[in-house]
């Protein structure tokens, strides 16, 4: 596996360089961009495409170069664990063959998705940054990595910016868009001129003068790390705005262009979501980009023309793989290793034989117990089958019993409720038996002797059964009324005397009460006690009018206008406002004590709530201060003195010691 992977690694390179030598051909990426709008429709699309996937490239051979200088360096422990990888790493190599596959039908073209390549570019680095970040790197290999993946970046950026002006509508050169356009490609311009100065110190020719290989520290890998982090940024956000405007272009027509202030949104909104910053504008970050990877360029083109990187060649370390290779072989040489290994592995089979036959009688018997187990079970199911028939045979029984006993119950049920039935008739007929007999028990109590005749036919309807008697009539006796009418005038006699006896009760408890005290109410006259109409009526109508124009008021809430687009200030609108409302209050106030003089002065006994809490005449204040306390503020004489030791004293004057004071005062 680890031989695999050093396979792989420059297999991966080649595979990447041809695709990206190929692009190059087929889509005519060194020939010279055509200005203008031919750029907007399919053109631009594969030439933006084209760039796009040779970034891409560039950016997976510096990464595999790093593998590659981490592999022949490491430690013997690191090159297993990467070997132990190689099914990982070997999968995203399908990638690169799809690429080849398409170059080779000749159907490589803008629709392919470049997906999968971004997904295996960021899968290395990860595996890098994890794995083999701790390892050296060569600091040539490095910076011609850094330059060749710099070219491409400013290439991919050129592509998109002419793309973007083709998309810009005529004479908006002096936008905002058109200056940050106009910006990049002085960027790029600049970039480019420093990458070829550096090339011309680069190691690698027999020109005199030039290193054989460069050496620095790890300051300036951060900063390159830097810089092409910063180019990564640019070339994303391009890219984005670039698709975003190709998008919009199809809806408009041949001679007309797109806004440049709709792309400066599009702008903006794509540098927040790249740079992930919302503090500075999206056009100002792109120039801080470039203006970072020109001061980068700038300074290492200066320092190689110095020669401050200038190193000779180290010497080449034993590879991992070497090393590895020299101890198999020297395991595989060691006779005695070998015989000792064969014998360990002698009885490393014995004992898994021993243990096999071991295990194989352990399956014999777990076979033997299997099959009683089984036999166990069957007699077991057997038996329950049985007894299951015959849980169901009494159950059966049990429910033809049951059924049975309800049919009986229900009978014998029907049978007592007749019984019943006939029992409540017989009941109800005693009843009116009794209740025939005692009227006739108290009509012969009530009613005088019977004559001969009554009482021979008394006798003879007495003679008869009950049940052939028919109802007789019940008629008071004369004395028995006489009674009832004697007790109701007495019970009448009773409640008045009742109610008498109360009405003096009541009339001993208010005589004994004190008497009240009536207020002295002044005696107005017929003629003054009836309001004039005038007054009230003014008074009703001022009420209803200004009750209108409050709830017109707060029905119709006008908020104050900050926006500026209205002909008055927000501070004159509020102004007004307040003054409306203080009109209000004071006209709400004095209609308010009109109404409370209205009650006092034509209804007697009524009174007007009033707040005493402040005297607003200075005399009542100073009246009442001298009735509390017995003297009177006159005046203050201030005396000069030392700031901070000021005292204060009260004194408390005669009137011939104020008038003396007074005299020595003016003086």
């Amino acid at each position: 596996d680890c031989i695999l992977v050093l396979l792989l690694i420059p297999r991966l390179i080649c595979k990447a360089e041809l695709i990206s030598k190929q692009a190059h051909e087929k889509f005519d990426l060194n020939g010279n961009l055509v200005q203008g709008t031919a750029l907007r429709g399919p053109p631009g699309e594969q030439r933006s495409f084209a760039s796009g996937l040779v970034y891409s490239l560039s950016l997976l051979q510096a990464t595999l170069h790093k593998y590659e200088q981490a592999l022949n360096t490491c430690s013997v422990e690191v090159f297993k664990r990467m070997g132990t990888l190689y099914s990982e790493m070997s999968f995203h190599e399908r990638s690169l063959d799809y690429f080849i596959d398409l170059l080779h039908k000749d159907q490589l073209d803008e629709t392919v998705q470049v997906e999968p390549l971004t997904k295996a570019i960021k899968y290395y680095q990860q595996l890098y940054s994890v794995h083999l970040a701790d390892q050296t790197e060569d600091c040539t290999m490095q910076l011609a990595d850094h330059i060749k993946f710099t070219q491409s970046a400013l290439d991919c950026m050129g592509v998109e910016v002419v793309r973007l002006r083709a998309f810009l509508s005529a004479g908006q050169e002096s936008s905002g868009l058109s200056i940050l356009l106009k910006d990049l490609d002085t960027s790029c311009s600049d970039i480019r001129q420093f990458c070829k100065k550096i090339r011309r110190r680069m190691p690698g020719t027999d020109v005199a003068g030039v290193p054989t290989a460069l050496s620095f520290d790890a300051s300036v890998s951060e900063a390159l790390t830097e810089c092409r982090r910063q180019l990564t940024r640019v070339v994303a956000v391009l890219q984005e705005v670039a698709a975003a405007g190709a998008q919009m272009v199809p809806s408009l027509g041949e001679q007309e262009g797109l806004n440049a202030l709709k792309l400066e949104d599009i702008v903006c909104k794509v540098v927040e979501q790249v740079y992930g910053s919302h503090s500075m504008d999206g056009p100002e970050l792109l120039r801080q980009s470039c203006s970072s990877v020109i001061a980068t360029m700038n300074k290492m083109a200066t320092v190689m023309q110095e020669g401050e990187y200038d190193a000779e060649k180290p010497p080449r370390k034993t590879p991992p793989v070497e090393m590895r290779a020299s101890t198999v072989r020297a395991e595989m040489t060691d006779a005695e290793g070998l015989g000792v290994k064969l014998e360990d592995r002698e009885t490393v089979i014995k004992e898994v034989k021993r243990s096999l036959k071991i295990k194989g009688e352990e399956l014999s018997e777990a076979h033997v117990r299997l099959s009683l187990l089984e036999k166990k079970l069957d007699t077991s199911t057997k038996d329950a089958d049985e007894r299951v028939e015959k849980i169901q045979t009494k159950l059966d029984e049990s429910l033809a019993q049951l059924k049975k006993k309800e049919k009986e119950f229900e009978e014998t049920m029907d049978a007592l409720q007749a019984d019943i039935d006939q029992l409540e008739a017989e009941k109800s007929e005693l009843k009116q038996r009794i209740h025939n007999q005692s009227k006739m028990t108290i009509e012969g109590l009530r009613g005088p002797p019977a004559s001969g005749i009554a009482s021979m036919v008394q006798g003879s309807t007495g003679g008869l059964s009950p049940t052939l008697a028919g109802p007789t009539q019940v008629v008071d006796s004369p004395l028995l009324r006489q009674q009832v009418e004697v007790q109701r005038l007495g019970i009448k006699y009773l409640k008045n005397e009742n109610n008498r006896l109360k009405t003096e009760k009541l009339r001993a408890q208010l005589a004994s009460l004190p008497p009240l005290c009536p207020p002295k109410l002044p005696l107005a006259s017929r003629e003054s006690s009836s309001p004039p109409e005038g007054l009230n009526t003014g008074i009703y109508r001022r009420t209803d009018q200004l009750l209108a124009t409050l709830l017109k008021l707060s029905s119709e809430v006008k908020v104050v206008d900050v926006s500026g687009k209205s002909a008055v200030s927000a501070s004159a609108q509020l102004l007004e406002q307040t003054a409306r409302l203080k009109s209000l209050s004071d006209a709400l106030d004095k209609l308010k004590g009109e109404v409370a003089e209205h009650v006092v002065s034509y209804q007697p006994g009524a009174k007007a709530s009033s707040d005493f809490a402040t005297f607003p005449v200075s005399s009542f204040i100073k009246a009442k201060d001298e009735k509390q306390g017995g003297t009177v503020f006159v005046g203050r004489v201030a005396i000069p003195c030392v700031r901070g030791q000021e005292q204060v004293h009260r004194l408390v004057l005669s009137r011939q010691q104020l008038q003396q004071v007074h005299s020595l005062l003016m003086v």
